[in-house]
């Protein structure tokens, strides 16, 4: 992490430590995992008192404000609300912009699926304080994460259905809906990977695709969209020709059936340029 970072960091954690609505903190995110570098963000989990919890967002961005630097914007997360509200700063300090993320938890709300993935696999190098033990309680729950899983028969019908779509928008050039349906390819091929290789039990997908085999991530990395048609159509050839493979890998090897006929059909028409 940045050492300016850094500095922002710890002169907050000074300031929320005398707070009284703040039972508990603790590290989340890349710093939790030994990813974090100098380009790396902060995320910091702050356990809230139940009954101050309406008002806490604006009792913590105080703090931000009191430490002198420049907050140029605040960015609430959509799923805010009485359990967990997630606001992400940009702080501007001597000339450089920062990205400041603070995650509020209702200690009334624990049980709440997204505040849950917020203490998952939390151990107590990843604690900044604990007032009043609760933090400690969450860690000897030992939640631990999930790998990734998705309905391998749905993935592929998903796949195939907009793959035949393509070819009607390369005929048409049409830029907009070939954006967004090489988008949605590239979505369900990562699924598709990710429930057949992943690794780690934390984070979203993004996260998780760091960790599959070097060779799969290559798969994913030619499903864009440019001016150039031709290009699209030989990236494409490229994507679909690897999602079959990759497909009919992991389907063997979870014990499901993979649809090998509309495959072969939707690879065939999409090699007629006509």
């Amino acid at each position: 992490m940045n050492i300016i970072l850094e500095k922002i960091k710890g002169e907050f954690i000074e300031q929320i430590r005398k707070s009284e609505i703040v039972l508990g903190a603790w590290n989340f995110g890349s710093e939790t995992h030994g990813l974090s570098d100098e380009y790396s963000d902060v995320d910091i989990v702050l356990l809230i008192e139940g009954k101050s919890f309406t008002h806490s967002p604006e009792k913590i961005e105080e703090y931000l404000k009191n430490m002198g630097n420049e907050i140029l914007l605040c960015y609430p997360e959509g799923f805010n609300g009485e359990a967990i509200v997630n606001n992400g700063y940009l702080i501007s300090c001597d000339n450089n912009i920062f990205q400041f993320d603070v995650f509020l938890i209702n200690s009334e709300k624990l049980s709440n699926y997204i505040c849950r993935l917020h203490y998952t696999g939390l151990t107590e190098q990843d604690v900044i304080f604990d007032k009043t033990g609760m933090v400690t309680e969450l860690i000897s729950g030992n939640l631990k994460g999930d790998f990734w899983n998705d309905d391998l028969i749905q993935l592929q019908n998903t796949y195939w259905y907009h793959a035949y779509m393509v070819r009607k928008y390369l005929i048409r050039k049409d830029y907009f809906k070939l954006y967004n349906v090489l988008h949605t390819l590239y979505e369900t091929h990562a699924s598709m990977l990710l429930t057949g290789f992943d690794k780690i039990t934390w984070g979203g997908n993004a996260n998780k695709l760091h960790f599959i085999p070097e060779d799969k991530q290559q798969h994913l990395k030619r499903y864009y969209c440019s001016e150039d048609f031709d290009a699209i159509r030989e990236n494409l050839m490229y994507c679909t020709k690897t999602f079959h493979e990759d497909a009919k890998e992991i389907c063997m090897l979870k014990g499901v059936r993979y649809s090998t006929t509309a495959a072969i059909n939707i690879l065939n028409l999409l090699k007629d340029k006509s």
